[in-house]
């Protein structure tokens, strides 16, 4: 059986923010020719998720933002917390050095990127091929959804995402 893997990489400079994806997944689909199957959609990170969601709304995406930020508080040492930041805040133990895998120099504090990844999207997404297209409904898209971008500013890199599509081609649909 062969399977098919296609990588989309980007920089990631705003906070928190979705990336719509869908186009380079339905690329991906239509250059593997494969009329039939399944299609894993996968983050390599902790801190960016991937969700199924209608992405071409500005408000929707907007108040999912605004309440994944006012549910989920920030850290008060984040870099992110400024005078002007208006969303809520606490402390929270965990930073990056506490991992032993952890080899960056990062100054800053995103245990609530991880929260809100964890509550708010999914490390990965299914979804069928069916007569050589994605199969989604109406109004669904595929984005990415970044918790932790970074500007570059100070010791904090610019994140540089990774997001995995594997297609996996079948011989036929059986309708039971």
């Amino acid at each position: 059986m062969k399977v098919y893997l296609k990588e989309i990489k980007f920089p990631s400079t705003k906070h928190t923010a979705f990336f719509n994806i869908t186009k380079d997944v339905k690329d991906a689909v239509k250059k593997v020719g494969t009329e039939v199957g399944i299609v894993v959609v996968s983050s390599k990170h902790t801190t960016l998720g991937v969700v199924v969601q209608e992405i071409s709304e500005p408000n929707l995406l907007q108040d999912i933002l605004d309440f994944a930020l006012t549910a989920t508080p920030e850290d008060k040492r984040s870099t992110k917390v400024t005078k002007d930041y208006k969303y809520p805040t606490r402390d929270f133990l965990h930073r990056c050095q506490d991992n032993p895998f952890c080899n960056e120099i990062d100054e800053d504090y995103n245990a609530a990127s991880h929260i809100r990844a964890l509550l708010y999207s999914h490390p990965s997404v299914v979804l069928p091929i069916r007569e050589g297209k994605l199969e989604l409904g109406k109004y669904q898209e595929i984005a990415a959804l970044e918790f932790d971008g970074r500007d570059g500013k100070g010791k904090n890199p610019i994140r540089q995402r990774t997001i995995q599509v594997w297609i996996f081609p079948a011989e036929e649909i059986i309708e039971i």
